[in-house]
């Protein structure tokens, strides 16, 4: 990426050792004072190039070729030129006749060939910018479709047939006895959680009372399995369950809770958890007691939805996630 983007400054040094050479210079004396008026000189006309190259490229370049003011753009290049062509066939008078009082450096470029000079390396340059944008645009098309396949192909290969699991699921529920009412309704649950995850949460929005039921269910199971000096509570009040929201945006949270939630049975061991809507903006909390001893929560699912919360909803959502040495803690509010 470096090296594509130095092109262009590879280009405008070749195009000044050319416009050196146009030039023809026609040393004159051969005083010390001659040699230094000649270089500088050199260096006047190399600089009024640079600001030529790099005005294009820095300015005209990105505000009005990028955004198609392609008039605008011609127009003033064209006078950027002009000024160029203006300043490098008139600096000899100020410095041969008032810095160093010698006499001017002849030159047989008239100022036509300096216009048009200097006009082509600017095409040229805008020509190389367009080119690069253009390969980095076809690039990045070229890196999307490649982990788009991967991510389809890692979700294919992860794919059971889904009637199967689910006619093994209700065979399972069949054998359990009837008795069993807390093995049958752990069954439900998990049959609930599978058929979201692959029927409904396949969209960019869900209704919020199908994301809070799959929230009750999952709860629900892990609390099933937690141990008895776990605390878990949810709290869910709601007003419009037909509101639209991103599906599992709150799952990576609660999942992280279960996962490193305290377990230490002297002490007290909770996760809370709260879901509010009201008047379009959702309020999730949650809350689980930790060691610090023990790995940070977090991790590639958290990374995950912080990515999905920037894509879906940009500057409308807040995030505040607080470590505590006890206490890890997480607000996300979300503006519907």
């Amino acid at each position: 990426m470096l090296l594509k983007r130095s092109t262009a400054y590879w280009l405008f040094f070749l195009a000044y050792v050319g416009a050196l050479v146009v030039e023809k210079p026609i040393y004159l004396g051969n005083s010390v004072l001659n040699c230094f008026s000649y270089l500088f000189t050199v260096l006047t006309h190399f600089s009024f190039f640079a600001i030529v190259i790099g005005a294009n490229r820095r300015l005209l370049i990105p505000r009005l070729l990028e955004n198609r003011y392609f008039g605008l753009y011609a127009g003033a290049l064209l006078a950027l030129v002009l000024l160029y062509t203006f300043l490098t066939n008139h600096y000899n008078q100020f410095i041969h006749g008032v810095l160093f009082h010698d006499l001017p450096i002849g030159r047989s470029a008239g100022f036509w060939d300096t216009f048009v000079y200097a006009l082509c390396c600017s095409v040229i340059v805008s020509m190389l910018y367009i080119t690069q944008q253009w390969s980095q645009q076809q690039q990045q098309v070229k890196n999307i479709q490649i982990n788009q396949l991967q991510t389809e192909l890692k979700y294919l290969r992860s794919q059971l047939n889904p009637h199967f699991l689910f006619n093994g699921l209700n065979t399972v529920y069949g054998n359990i006895d009837m008795a069993n009412q807390s093995a049958r309704e752990m069954m439900v649950q998990f049959s609930d959680l599978l058929r979201y995850n692959l029927y409904e949460a396949d969209v960019d929005l869900i209704e919020l009372e199908k994301e809070i039921r799959y929230l009750q269910n999952y709860v629900a199971l892990q609390k099933a399995r937690s141990n008895d000096d776990m605390v878990v509570t949810l709290k869910v009040n709601h007003c419009n369950g037909g509101s639209k929201i991103a599906p599992l945006i709150f799952m990576a949270f609660v999942e992280n809770a279960f996962k490193h939630a305290s377990r230490d049975s002297e002490a007290g061991n909770c996760i809370c958890i709260e879901l509010k809507e009201e008047a379009g903006r959702v309020d999730f909390t949650c809350e689980n007691s930790w060691e610090p001893t023990e790995s940070e929560p977090g991790g590639i699912g958290l990374a995950n939805v912080v990515r999905r919360l920037d894509l879906l909803y940009q500057d409308r959502y807040q995030l505040d996630i607080q470590k505590q040495p006890r206490i890890y803690h997480v607000n996300l509010r979300i503006e519907l």
